[in-house]
């Protein structure tokens, strides 16, 4: 968690990232001696953003032990993400406790006009909870170099796009972008379950099939900023293509638009007339048609899942978006094509279906916010 980060910024990450941790911990954590770590702990607490919790007694002899935590009122962050037709918006404090929310229609795409919009979401969030952001965080699925720049997104028509300085330039405030199943993922190993989980992967299903790698802390992005371009992989010859060609990729099976696609083609109806609320329906997985569409997009979370536990060794894979209500009731052949794919010595791998509110995008751009604070907080 160093990366060029000053002492500071690297305690309030790891302070952060662990929610609570004693002096000895953090200074273990950080590398440093009991002296350094209280010469950089110091001016966090005199600033405001570090408090010192009152004493846990400890088994045997020794001095009760005070546990530092970033202080819940030291800092608002601005999460946004958008999608090709709405903008979702959110401030939360350092803990990630979501203060304020809001969405937006998104009906003009250019980039100047998201960045507009951006910035009054933003002030109206700011006016309305009484609470300034120190940063904003943004998140979109597309490919991100940097946490500056937009490379493809062809949802909304970009390429190579300076979101976070056009931001920036718009609002005053520091901000930083990135590819939105990595910035959930950042928030999960935070805040969530993968706290404390070290390798862990995400997987979401939605519009899209995507994963994020969080290792020592840190999400992998990749040369590109596409780690975790999972969506197109090959998980079915014999399966229907996606809408660019593929073959059987995971996208095509087990995406939201991929399900309801085939699904219509088995009801002779269109995509349209359907949602996965309705396909789950006890009445609808009567129909044979219906039930093959289903347990295959299973079957494919499953084949992704395997094959990412099989490269990564990860100690947890939280499956979460709109779609890991399939895999919840097809759990059977989940779990089955995930087991599969073991190798034969190795242990299982625990997996997490974790149910999905659609703000939760927003709240994991905030925690690249939140990282983005650490920077000029800690230098302080």
């Amino acid at each position: 968690m160093g990366g060029g980060r000053s002492l500071g910024a690297r305690a309030l990450l790891a302070l952060i990232s662990a929610g609570t941790m004693s002096r000895g911990d953090l200074g273990e954590r950080l590398g440093l001696s009991a002296a350094t770590t209280t010469r950089t702990v110091r001016p966090l607490i005199e600033a405001g953003f570090v408090v010192e919790q009152p004493p846990v007694e400890v088994d045997g002899p020794g001095r009760p032990t005070r546990l530092l935590a970033v202080a819940p009122n030291s800092a608002t962050v601005a999460g946004i993400k958008l999608t090709d037709d709405r903008l979702y918006a959110v401030l939360t404090d350092p803990l990630g406790e979501v203060l304020i929310g809001d969405s937006v229609p998104l009906t003009q795409t250019d980039a100047g006009s998201v960045t507009a919009l951006i910035a009054s979401v933003v002030a109206q969030l700011a006016e309305r909870s009484g609470r300034r952001p120190d940063a904003i965080g943004i998140s979109l699925g597309a490919a991100v170099i940097g946490r500056r720049t937009v490379v493809v997104a062809s949802f909304l028509g970009w390429r190579d796009v300076p979101l976070a300085a056009m931001v920036t330039e718009a609002t005053g405030l520091p901000c930083v972008a990135a590819n939105d199943v990595r910035a959930f993922a950042h928030a999960e190993a935070w805040f969530g379950a993968g706290r404390g989980k070290d390798p862990f992967a995400m997987v979401t299903l939605g519009a899209g099939i995507g994963c994020g790698i969080v290792v020592a802390g840190e999400v992998v992005s990749g040369a590109q900023g596409a780690a975790g371009s999972v969506g197109h992989l090959p998980v079915d010859p014999s399966g229907p293509s996606c809408e660019i060609g593929h073959p059987g990729c995971a996208r095509a099976l087990a995406s939201t638009s991929g399900i309801l696609r085939a699904a219509a083609e088995r009801l002779g109806c269109e995509a349209q007339e359907l949602s996965l609320d309705l396909l789950l329906s006890s009445d609808m997985r009567r129909n044979n048609g219906v039930d093959d569409v289903l347990r295959r997009a299973a079957l494919a979370v499953g084949r992704v899942v395997g094959t990412l536990v099989a490269y990564v060794d990860p100690e947890l894979v939280v499956v979460s978006g709109e779609g890991v209500v399939v895999v919840e009731t097809y759990r059977e052949v989940f779990e089955k094509e995930v087991g599969g794919l073991r190798h034969w010595a190795a242990a299982p791998v625990p997996v997490l279906l974790r149910p999905f509110e659609f703000d939760e995008w927003a709240r994991g751009a905030a925690a690249l916010a939140l990282e983005q604070w650490t920077v000029v907080a800690g230098n302080r």
